[in-house]
């Protein structure tokens, strides 16, 4: 008996693969894909952001000219970083063209908190140009909202592609 439905069994699960598409359009997949494609350069940008931020607060009360160049170079690098961070696609989409909803809310999370990290760093590079307490807070909350949406972004692209170690800031 067992015999006799293997073939059908089978038939019935192949099937179900190929009109399902396997898993090649799961947002494990498109996670996975995304990690491998991006992961190298969110990591770069996480860490750029880190030693940016760790730099702003070792800042003398009254920053030197040098110190204000530097600032400004690393922000610049920074902000250039974010920004291509901000246009990567996550591919999700299964073979109907159908999105998974997890990967591209996350992807929206990210590109967000992109934005949010370049419009810090320019911020930071106006405060470079013209240094006050007014543009440095404006660093600080953009850096706190970006933070915010890049984390959660991130870390659901990450968990979605069974990684660990996600590049927060």
């Amino acid at each position: 008996m067992v015999h006799r439905l293997a073939g059908p069994v089978a038939a019935i699960a192949l099937g179900a693969c190929v009109l399902g598409g396997c898993a090649s359009g799961s947002p494990q997949t498109g996670a996975a894909s995304y990690r491998d494609e991006h992961g190298v350069a969110a990591a770069q940008l996480a860490a750029t952001t880190k030693a940016l931020e760790l730099d702003v607060s070792r800042l003398s009360p009254v920053p030197t000219r040098p110190q204000l160049g530097q600032l400004a170079q690393a922000a610049t690098k920074a902000q250039d970083e974010a920004a291509r961070a901000g246009s990567w696609n996550v591919p999700g989409r299964n073979e109907e063209g159908a999105e998974e909803e997890d990967v591209p809310r996350a992807e929206t999370q990210l590109a967000e908190g992109a934005g949010e990290l370049a419009s810090a760093m320019s911020a930071l590079r106006a405060y470079a140009r013209a240094p006050s307490a007014a543009a440095l807070a404006g660093y600080q909350s953009r850096l706190a909202n970006g933070r915010t949406q890049w984390n959660e972004g991130i870390s659901q692209l990450w968990y979605l592609a069974h990684a660990s170690d996600p590049p927060t800031l």
